[in-house]
């Protein structure tokens, strides 16, 4: 392979606390090795992560190869190598022995991937960020600017502790043109999960322990967001994350982002979240289907489950624990044939099916549970009455849990312009309760307005006022004209909300006789002006 050089010095700046273009400037070096464009975001994020842990300190090296890596003398001597590609691979390659201040890496083996308990014996790994292939496929002097990159152009320890489960986004964003296997996702916008909890907070505050799952994790930003949510609106209370993920990038990113962010402790000093994430196929090997180790249940559930997502390969799978009957993690529903499930090419509906048999269980130790789920806005009406969809979402309906659907507007996510609904679930609903339906309409009162920072998709949001207004409106029995309706779930197959809620054309009867004498006043009228003016000018 022919290598174009490139200058160290091209790269090298002096320190910044900004994160800057380090995303392009590790991509210049790819491109100039015939690193193929789509697998860029996999590179970078690699070397991401790992400077995501030096920068708080929870290593005991870091990227300064002039200066030993920041190791010790004896560690240095240890892991020192002929040249510094050398001496780099044999850190990465003891990377479970290099941790340092780490509080939630460590978790029960049956979590996570393989046997090994510490989180950090996957960051290398083939499956997860393949360092020492990225580490091998640079020349010496090409790894010396990739290190100079990450060391003197993304900054992250001064990064506000909050955003960090941001990061993920905003890197995702800034690589979209690449067309990674990383790109192409949608996330939720703050104002979203705002609303969801808002949903759950008064609740909340009755409880001096939270636990928060979401079975579709992705990198956390839900649950973290959550957290910080409860913190501020529930003083004293001790908050704890768990949710699983499927993909091992985003799993251990989770992983990270919780280690290294922070709630408040007492006394007022930060710690990392506590969390337990497993790592996983939700559908097919729920780690949580029995709740907390089996015992203790989760107070709210928050999750955007991936629309329109293929589970084909997972149908035998799914279909063998439906056949469990009460022992299976989904609510099963029949019909004469069998068994129902949705279509296979969006498993939506399974997740919730997952979701509201976990709060069934945990209603059954007596504890009360509350949920919000986001769906694409087909959910709620798809299919024929007799059709899989129909039936199941007919069992949802009529299960005593849901209390309420709200529309949202369009433009609510960052790089996808999909409408959705977000589902409200709580089991303390009392017996035959109507389910609230709530209508995404600005006529009457504001409900949504411009979000603060729009991008090309995301062009809405809720602010905290009319968070507060959508909330009031679901807690009252009555209905809100235009705005609100109080669905009765019997024979509840399909939702068209456009034709329940909203402003009707309120049609008259006409007495055409009457027009036309209106019409014939107004002529005369008209001509008699006229008239008048052609006096006026003549004389």
């Amino acid at each position: 392979m022919t290598y174009v050089k490139l200058t160290p010095t091209l790269f090298f700046e002096e320190k910044k606390k900004t994160l800057g273009d380090f995303y392009w400037a590790y991509a210049d070096i790819l491109r100039g090795i015939g690193i193929p464009e789509s697998t860029y975001d996999q590179r970078i994020m690699a070397f991401m992560a790992v400077k995501l842990l030096i920068d708080n300190s929870k290593l005991l090296f870091n990227f300064e190869y002039k200066q030993q890596f920041g190791l010790s003398d004896t560690l240095f001597e240890q892991y020192k190598g002929e040249d510094t590609k050398t001496t780099f691979k044999n850190i990465m390659s003891d990377l479970e022995n290099l941790g340092q201040e780490l509080r939630y890496f460590s978790q029960e083996a049956k979590y996570n991937p393989g046997e090994k308990e510490n989180v950090l014996a996957y960051l290398n790994h083939s499956k997860f960020f393949a360092l020492d292939a990225y580490i091998e496929e640079l020349p010496n002097d090409y790894l010396e600017m990739v290190l100079d990159i990450f060391t003197y152009k993304a900054d992250f320890k001064n990064f506000p502790k909050e955003q960090y489960k941001d990061l993920y986004e905003i890197t995702i964003s800034r690589m979209a043109d690449l067309k990674g296997d990383l790109t192409g996702q949608h996330f939720t916008q703050k104002s979203i999960i705002h609303l969801m909890c808002e949903m759950a907070s008064e609740r909340m505050k009755e409880n001096q322990h939270i636990a928060i799952y979401d079975p579709t994790c992705g990198t956390g930003a839900m649950i973290m967001e959550a957290a910080y949510y409860f913190q501020h609106h529930v003083k004293g209370a001790t908050i704890e994350v768990y949710g699983q993920e499927y993909h091992p990038q985003v799993w251990l990113l989770c992983k990270i982002f919780l280690e290294i962010s922070s709630l408040k402790g007492e006394g007022g000093e930060t710690q990392g979240i506590p969390n337990i994430i497993a790592f996983g196929n939700t559908l097919t090997a729920p780690k949580f289907s029995e709740g907390i180790n089996g015992e203790d249940s989760f107070d709210f559930i928050i999750a955007n489950p991936p629309f329109g997502v293929d589970w084909k390969h997972d149908q035998e799978k799914v279909l063998d624990n439906m056949r469990l009957g009460e022992k299976s993690h989904f609510i099963v529903v029949k019909d004469k044939k069998g068994i129902v499930t949705p279509k296979k090419s969006d498993g939506q509906y399974l997740f919730m099916q997952h979701i509201i048999k976990l709060m069934g269980k945990e209603k059954a130790r007596g504890k009360q549970a509350m949920a919000a789920v986001i769906t694409s806005s087909t959910l709620i009406s798809t299919g024929s009455k007799t059709g899989s969809e129909a039936l199941i979402r007919n069992r949802i309906f009529n299960m005593g849990v849901l209390r309420a659907v709200v529309e949202q507007p369009d433009a609510m996510f960052t790089n996808t312009g999909i409408t959705s609904h977000v589902w409200f679930f709580d089991t303390a609903l009392e017996k035959g309760e109507s389910i609230k339906i709530l209508k995404a309409d600005n006529s009457e009162k504001a409900l949504f307005g411009a979000h603060p920072k729009a991008t090309k998709h995301m062009k809405n949001a809720y602010s905290a006022e009319q968070i507060k207004t959508i909330i009031q409106y679901l807690h009252q029995k009555e209905e809100i004209e235009f705005i609100t309706k109080n669905i009765n779930p019997k024979d509840c197959f399909a939702i068209n909300i456009n034709a329940l809620v909203g402003k009707r054309i309120i049609e008259e009867k006409v007495d055409i006789a009457e027009l036309e004498k209106e019409i014939r006043d107004c002529v005369v009228e008209m001509y008699k002006v006229l008239m008048e003016k052609e006096k006026n000018f003549a004389l």
